[in-house]
């Protein structure tokens, strides 16, 4: 077998990425004979995380070699992959957009890609990916740069657009393969448990799920030639009637998702894959008119309670770290991240399929070849090919249309530095409906935040 490759992750001690990439690095033979390079700018977190890597390695006896930085250009160098899942104060940023966005009538869960926190997001984050994808051009030309930070979409369209010369895709964690296809199977009672999970069965599931990140949509549900979406609409109905038999989640993101997608598919007549994101997608659930909403106008983005969770979760990855809990747990509960997962396929050539952010190259049909979807590929070290999803049905088809035009927008207004197109990208965005407003919060998000935005946004 050939020598492992050497990937690099930019934001090592990532909340949801960091444990899983050192799980996968050190789990699977096609990875473990290579490097894993850790990049983090805080050296405290940086440390803890090299020593999970490192007792992880030795207590599975295999040769992954294993580096570290504060600095990335230090350990680019001949790098077949580079991952990045880095975010700066996250829970800050995140509470900061929600909640002034709030004062002016915009209400959103997530924050994280959609509406004036999405928009900000991108503000703050892509400048910094595409400084990234410089050094990777110079530095590691070969290499596949594979984006895990939100706005994914956004950050992608950026890549595509202003860093064509360096190889590039996007992912979200949403519909990690094989498991969003087990998760199916088992709700439409075509399997009970995962063990029935066969390459027969497998043959016979037609899942089509399209759409851009956060807002897809299975377009296509058969079994053996049955149509199962009408099956998967009565699931819905049912989930969505018991969610009232316990007390809905305090918390903003989980908080009646089976009542958002059942009026979601009723109305657009195909399935939102995430709900928790697709209902701060639409202007339906903003509270906006006369009309009561149903379930109920959505709350907004929790992020005092963020901060305390992800606080509690770093705790528990210091503990990995000092050996007060032992290294066979990490074996015991983890499992391989989609980012990994996709780097052991393609340099492996095992012909795995995975949803993969990046051009439509056709695959929906009345979609252009450039638009930046999130689709089921074949990918190999070539990178990913699209496979065909048909067409967006009418109603989608705009909703799609209109979130990729914001973004777009964003990122044309995130590399000028131009007011004009922050504006009108606040103002094409579906959930912002005053244009007023939208100029508010744009002047009070550049001045709150300020000290993380590039120079050109104070002139």
């Amino acid at each position: 077998m050939k020598q492992g490759p050497k990937v690099v992750v930019i934001g090592a001690g990532s909340y949801f990425f960091g444990k899983p990439v050192i799980y996968n690095m050190v789990h699977s033979p096609i990875l473990n004979s290579g490097t894993l390079a850790l990049v983090d700018t805080e050296p405290a977190v940086l440390e803890t995380m090299m020593k999970i890597a490192e007792r992880a390695g030795t207590h599975a006896g295999v040769p992954l070699r294993i580096i570290g930085s504060t600095d990335r250009r230090e350990v680019l160098e001949g790098a077949d992959f580079v991952v990045l899942s880095f975010s700066f104060r996250n829970a800050c940023y995140r509470e900061l957009d929600t909640r002034i966005s709030r004062k002016y009538g915009v209400t959103m869960c997530s924050g994280d890609t959609i509406g004036p926190g999405g928009i900000f997001r991108a503000l703050r984050e892509l400048p910094e990916v595409l400084r990234i994808a410089q050094d990777v051009r110079e530095l590691a030309p070969a290499a596949w740069l594979i984006n895990f930070v939100n706005p994914t979409s956004v950050l992608g369209i950026g890549l595509m657009r202003h860093a064509p010369a360096v190889r590039s895709f996007a992912l979200c964690d949403g519909n990690h393969e094989p498991y969003v296809r087990l998760m199916y199977l088992r709700k439409l009672g075509i399997i009970a448990d995962d063990s029935e999970f066969t390459p027969e069965v497998d043959a016979k599931f037609d899942l089509r799920i399209a759409g851009v990140n956060h807002c897809t949509w299975i377009l296509e549900c058969r079994y053996d030639g049955r149509d199962l979406l009408p099956l998967l609409l009565e699931k819905t109905r049912e989930a969505a009637r018991h969610e009232y038999d316990r007390a809905p989640s305090p918390k903003a993101k989980p908080r009646l998702n089976a009542n958002y997608e059942l009026a979601l598919m009723e109305l657009y007549g195909a399935f939102p894959t995430a709900a928790s994101h697709t209902k701060e997608y639409v202007p339906f659930f903003q509270g906006y008119g006369v009309t009561p909403v149903t379930p109920e106008p959505i709350i907004c983005f929790d992020g005092y309670n963020r901060a305390d969770e992800m606080a509690e979760a770093w705790a528990e990855t210091e503990k990995l770290a000092t050996g007060e809990t032992p290294i066979s747990r990490l074996f015991e509960t983890g499992r391989g991240d989609h980012a990994t997962d996709i780097i052991e396929s393609m340099w492996g050539g095992l012909g795995k399929k995975f949803y993969i952010n990046s051009a439509n190259r056709g695959a929906v049909a009345n979609l252009p070849d450039d638009a930046f979807l999130e689709l089921r590929c074949e990918l190999d070290m070539q990178g990913p090919r699209p496979l065909p999803a048909g067409e967006m049905p009418r109603g989608l088809l705009g909703l799609t249309h209109q979130v990729l035009d914001t973004h777009e927008l964003t990122v044309e207004a995130a590399v000028s530095c131009d007011r004009k197109l922050l504006l009108r990208a606040l103002a094409t965005d579906p959930i912002v409906n005053n244009l007023g407003d939208a100029r508010n919060i744009m002047n009070e998000l550049l001045e709150a935040e300020r000290d993380h935005l590039p120079a050109g946004w104070s002139r």
